[in-house]
């Protein structure tokens, strides 16, 4: 029993000892990344899995492995003092948006519910979207929703949950699919399948109790900058689910169809993008995008949000965690002051110590605290 205990008690402490050195020193190649991840999306659970170390400790310590039992424990208690460090840290953040946590959802919605949607269409050739629709007649302010997956992977029911609990508060939402490589590179098809998405809510607005007039487009990581780069090109009628030909300021054929006339997104909800496509590893940029910043300039500046900041952009929420291994924090607090600088309203709400997708997890402390920030500018829109 004695050997099972110190076995056991050793890598208890090793797991801790990596979650705690993870998440004060998230820059720790490997480590890094493990920690902010568990610890910014899971902190209620790390800190019972240090307390249980303590415990572990202690039962090996009375079972005659005195050193073991020892450095367990002690080990042990690091931890919870780094988790209580977080859920402080995170709790005073809510505190200060007045939005109150709910500790029990943060112990036990540890994944995204099925929100179920309501119904499903066919938006443009083989692209599908569904809808989530409020209760009563509308018409609805409307969300259009694009899903993450770095490009690659990824569906449009990557937030069922927050869409449902949108509706729930008055919200239709469009969860949108839209093309991934290969076997093309991304470009601007992914964009126009956005705009495809957009076009179809103006389209059947009526039928389905849509507000084209109070439209906003949301995505997290990929998507977030989907978002955004497509409500620039809406705004500046070089996008359309068909491009724009160059007299309208596009790159498509001369007998392409002008965009199509329609209300433009008054607002965009953007979860960790990333803003700054030229900046993305060489080796990932040839494989997403076909070429490097420095052999694609045009595409990437064409894709990346913080090349299209200018005023009239439409007020903009952006949500971010503070130890994002996959964005540059520091990259999308500067694009933030950008927009403020130009004019732009909306703000950049920061989740103390969490990584990215902080917000799979329903419950979290940082899915909480910023769905509420979501509707609370949402409201402010309408």
């Amino acid at each position: 029993m004695t050997s099972i205990l110190r076995v056991l008690a050793w890598v208890w402490a090793a797991l801790l000892l990596v979650v705690l050195v993870g998440t004060f020193r998230p820059g720790t190649p490997a480590i890094g990344l493990a920690g902010s991840f568990l610890s910014g999306a899971y902190p209620l659970h790390v800190a019972l899995a240090a307390v249980l170390g303590i415990l572990l400790g202690l039962a090996a310590r009375a079972a005659g492995a005195r050193f073991t039992g020892l450095a367990t424990a002690v080990l042990a208690l690091a931890a919870v003092v780094g988790s209580v460090t977080v859920l402080t840290a995170q709790g005073r953040a809510a505190s200060e948006q007045g939005v109150p946590l709910d500790w029990t959802a943060t112990l036990t919605e540890l994944g995204q519910p099925d929100g179920r949607p309501d119904r499903s269409v066919e938006f443009s050739a083989g692209r599908t979207l569904d809808l989530y629709l409020p209760t009563g007649a509308g018409p609805h302010p409307t969300m259009v929703w694009v899903h993450g997956g770095s490009w690659t992977s990824g569906d449009r029911s990557d937030r069922t949950a927050l869409n449902r609990w949108l509706a729930e508060r008055g919200w239709a939402v469009a969860a949108v699919d839209y093309r991934l490589p290969p076997p093309e590179p991304v470009g601007r098809d992914q964009q126009r399948d956005v705009a495809c998405a957009v076009d179809w809510v103006r389209t059947h607005a009526g039928e389905a109790g849509l507000d084209p007039a109070r439209l906003v487009l949301a995505g997290q990581s990929a998507g977030a900058t989907l978002a955004l780069s497509t409500t620039s090109g809406l705004l500046d009628g070089t996008l359309a689910c068909s491009e724009a030909p160059a007299a309208y300021g596009g790159t498509g054929p001369a007998d392409a169809p002008p965009p199509t006339p329609g209300p433009p997104p008054v607002g965009v909800v953007a979860y960790y993008p990333p803003v700054d496509l030229t900046l993305v590893d060489p080796d990932v940029a040839r494989t997403l995008f076909g070429g490097t910043a420095g052999e694609a300039p045009g595409l990437l500046r064409l894709l990346s949000p913080a090349e299209q900041v200018r005023p009239g952009l439409p007020p903009t929420l952006l949500l971010l965690g503070s130890a994002d291994h996959y964005v540059l924090p520091d990259r999308v607090a500067a694009y933030d002051r950008e927009l403020r600088s130009a004019g732009v309203d909306g703000r950049l709400v920061t989740v103390p110590y969490a990584d990215h997708v902080f917000d799979r997890p329903f419950g979290s402390p940082g899915a909480q605290l910023t769905r509420e920030a979501v509707i609370r500018f949402l409201t402010g829109l309408t």
